[in-house]
């Protein structure tokens, strides 16, 4: 990768070969970094090297939360949780089991 790139991993950890990102970020290529997942998860060692590189951004799993999006998930959850305990349930993923 160029000098110039950024890769960014909100996926899986392993896509990336075990200890290469940190050695090619060491090399410089790429340059920069956005990671969202780790070898081992959760990251508590704040010795952790990628939390220390100024090239590289870490977020603690969590990387594609905003907002809006959370209040909805979590106001439809708190709506599906009222219904069902008011004998009417929504969303129901199978609902022969409630019989």
């Amino acid at each position: 990768m160029k000098p110039t790139a950024i890769i960014i991993n909100t996926s899986r950890a392993e896509l990336i070969e075990k200890g290469a990102l940190l050695k090619c970020l060491k090399m410089g290529r790429p340059g920069f970094a956005g990671i969202d997942v780790y070898e081992e998860e959760p990251i508590y060692n704040i010795d952790f090297e990628l939390l220390k590189m100024p090239n590289v951004v870490c977020t603690p799993h969590l990387g594609y939360v905003e907002k809006n999006g959370y209040e909805l998930y979590f106001g439809k959850a708190f709506e599906n949780v009222l219904n069902y305990i008011n004998g009417n349930p929504t969303n129901i993923a199978n609902p022969e089991t409630l019989n």
